[in-house]
C-alpha cells in the first residue's frame, strides 16, 4: 500500500509559507495587483543582487558620477517602466535611452560577467543599458517585475566596442 501526500494540507502550507504582509508585498512589489507586482505602470527601483563588482565598482567612479548616480535612482523614482521605456530608439533616444541588446555583442568582458548573471537566472534575460548622464556614463541590467536589478556599471561606455 503506497501512502499518498495529502495534497489539500501541502498547499495549505504552501500558501501559509508564501504569505507576506501588505508592507513587505509593497517592499518588493510582489502583490496581487498588477501596478505592484510589476506592470509597465510599476515606478522602477534598483536591485543589486547580480551586481558585478569585478568588472567595475563604485570606488572607480568620481564625486560627480556618484552624484549622477543619485540622480538616476531620483528620476527612476519619477518615472514608471512604461516612461522608461519610451527613451528608446534607434536615433531619436533621449534621457535614460533604454537599450536591450545581446550580451554576445558586447566586449568580452563584459560579456563574461552578463553571460554568468544569465546562467543564474534565466536564458531569456533581456539586457539593456541605461544612461546616467548624457556623456559616457551607462548602468547594465535586466528588469523582473518593477525591479532593475543593476548587473554592471560602465563608466567609460566600454560594455560595446567600437
Amino acid at each position: 500500500m503506497s501512502k499518498t501526500l495529502p495534497k489539500g494540507k501541502i498547499q495549505e502550507s504552501a500558501k501559509a509559507t508564501l504569505q507576506l504582509s501588505e508592507r513587505d508585498n509593497q517592499i518588493f512589489s510582489i502583490a496581487e495587483s498588477t501596478q505592484v507586482q510589476g506592470g509597465d505602470n510599476a515606478t522602477p527601483y534598483i536591485v543589486l543582487k547580480y551586481f558585478r563588482d569585478t568588472y567595475e565598482c563604485f570606488s572607480h567612479w568620481e564625486k560627480d558620477e556618484l552624484k549622477a548616480f543619485t540622480d538616476l535612482i531620483n528620476d527612476l523614482r519619477k518615472r514608471t517602466w512604461k516612461q522608461v521605456l519610451q527613451t528608446s530608439g534607434k536615433s531619436n533616444k533621449h534621457g535614460l535611452a533604454y537599450t536591450p541588446y545581446d550580451p554576445a555583442k558586447t566586449a568580452e568582458a563584459a560579456k563574461t560577467h552578463l553571460e554568468a548573471v544569465r546562467g543564474q537566472i534565466s536564458p531569456d534575460i533581456t539586457f539593456f543599458e541605461l544612461r546616467v548622464d548624457q556623456n559616457k556614463l551607462r548602468v547594465h541590467g535586466f528588469r523582473a517585475r518593477a525591479a532593475f536589478f543593476l548587473v554592471l556599471l560602465d563608466r567609460e561606455h566600454r560594455v560595446f566596442p567600437m
